[in-house]
């Protein structure tokens, strides 16, 4: 069973970002992104700006956040330019604190059914019980892994979800992860929705620490995909 990856980001936190200097020449200028990208939404303000690009790539600042979203399914993670786009923007605002970064992957396996969809999840995690079933309904079940790797947060959470034309719901949730889906999925189409977020907190203004942490960004999508092949093995499709 085969992972539809759906979208690769990495977030940057700092005390204070200027969310007022982003915009797409002053990513082009400082050589952040290529030179090539086309920008098709843009805004910027003091509080919040961002730049989405046609590529499927974009950037967006807070005050204490950056996030750098790459939702290309063909190019992402192997392919995608996001953390080369990441320490650059980094490597130019050398003077902001930074406190913490994030590496994060989501993306989804297709299920015949709903159903289908939350038995595999029960039956893969859940101990056979009473809490299998309340006045004959079984539970939508979803599961959310932890891990303290060194210095490093790691959580993975599986759960059921719906795709809609163009959003991925969790069941009895709101849709979050817009244009990740595709034009072959089926409105409504059951999946298994998987996250994996890697979170390093660091000292403050210790910017090589955080640049090195998103260089590894390739080792933490290994270990998230042997994970998953764990739990999703290929005769299980």
């Amino acid at each position: 069973m085969k992972i539809d990856l759906s979208s690769f980001s990495i977030v940057v936190l700092a005390k204070t970002h200027n969310p007022s200097i982003l915009n797409p020449d002053f990513l082009k200028l400082n050589g952040i992104v290529e030179q090539n990208l086309t920008p098709y939404d843009v805004l910027c303000t003091p509080p919040v700006s961002h730049v989405f690009y046609r590529e499927s790539l974009s950037v967006i600042a807070e005050f204490e956040r950056l996030q750098f979203i790459d939702e290309d399914r063909v190019r992402i993670p192997y392919d995608s330019p996001i953390p080369y786009i990441a320490i650059r923007y980094v490597d130019t605002e050398k003077n902001v604190k930074y406190t913490a970064s994030g590496i994060n992957f989501v993306g989804h396996y297709v299920f015949p059914t709903k159903e289908l969809a939350t038995y595999f999840i029960s039956n893969t995690f859940i101990k056979d019980g009473p809490w299998g079933a309340f006045k004959g309904e079984r539970p939508e079940v979803g599961i959310k892994f932890a891990y303290n790797l060194n210095d490093v947060l790691c959580s993975i959470t599986v759960e059921p979800a719906e795709t809609t034309p163009r959003t991925i719901v969790p069941e009895g949730g709101q849709g979050q992860y817009a244009d990740c889906c595709g034009d072959e999925l089926q409105p409504h189409q059951p999946v298994i929705l998987v996250k994996a977020n890697y979170h390093l907190t660091s000292k403050e203004s210790d910017t090589k620490r955080i640049k090195l942490f998103i260089a590894k960004w390739y080792n933490y999508f290994e270990e998230f995909h042997n994970f998953l092949e764990s739990v999703f093995p290929e005769e299980s499709s």
